[in-house]
């Protein structure tokens, strides 16, 4: 009887203690850009682009859920521009800056299978003129499996991350297709 109740209380507090959430990993949110993909890029954008603002994100209530911080989107978004050589690190220099707005984290309240669709604005501006030279909704699921991550917490992260990740690639491929 006392073997049960030890194995019932260390089953719940593996529980307490799993089950705080917590927030999204830069680096696991970073998306690394193939070659075929970097290769294309316009000339007019290689290390001519400076992150100028990243809003619209939310900090991670441990008591709750795993969100994507505005700042963490944008270390994320940082390292993934330097990575496909878009990103002039200077934020006053550069021909273009970035602005990224993460509109909505769609998450479900739970489940085996976790899909979690990120919707991300961007706007691309030529500093000297301030116009608008592409600006699109870039909205991407990903899906972390029961395989994945045992508890559901961690599942949750794991599908916020990659469905960041996938809207920065996402992000890569179209400006990879710009013509500016």
């Amino acid at each position: 009887m006392a073997r049960l109740i030890l194995v019932v209380f260390g089953l719940a507090a593996a529980a307490v203690l799993d089950g705080c959430a917590t927030p999204a990993r830069v680096e696991q949110m970073t998306a690394s850009a193939p070659a075929a993909a970097t290769a294309a890029l316009p000339e007019a954008l290689k290390q001519n682009v400076a992150i100028k603002d990243v809003t619209g994100g939310k900090e991670t209530n441990p008591l709750w859920a795993s969100q994507v911080s505005s700042s963490e989107f944008e270390a994320a978004l940082e390292a993934s521009l330097r990575n496909a050589g878009l990103l002039q690190p200077n934020r006053q220099g550069g021909r273009f800056t970035l602005v990224a707005n993460l509109d909505k984290l769609e998450q479900p309240f739970i489940g085996l299978d976790m899909t979690v669709t990120a919707t991300v604005t961007y706007t691309l501006v030529e500093r000297s003129t301030a116009k608008t030279v592409w600006q699109k909704t870039l909205v991407t699921p990903y899906t972390a499996k029961f395989g994945d991550a045992l508890f559901g917490v961690e599942r949750l992260k794991l599908a916020n991350e990659g469905a960041a990740r996938a809207n920065i690639s996402a992000l890569i491929g179209e400006l990879s297709g710009l013509h500016v």
